[in-house]
């Protein structure tokens, strides 16, 4: 069963270079709302919006990390 180990692999390297610009997206993101104020980002729409991008990158790499333990090393 060689040619699944292969395709096995192939998969692992592209779910662990997801998982890297996962984070790198969500740190961009945190770091954007982090220069802003709770009221500022209550009241603007666009940071609304950031925010659930940010949030939802979260679950994804919670996701990720729960499934997959050893990724994070």
């Amino acid at each position: 069963m060689e040619q699944y180990q292969t395709l096995i692999g192939v998969v692992l390297e592209k779910l662990d270079q997801t998982y890297k610009d996962l984070k790198f997206n969500y740190q961009g993101l945190d770091s954007i709302l982090g220069d802003q104020s709770p009221e500022e980002i209550a009241n603007t729409p666009e940071l609304i919006t950031i925010t659930d991008l940010r949030d939802a990158y979260g679950e994804f790499i919670q996701c990720i990390e729960r499934r997959f333990p050893g990724i994070k090393s």
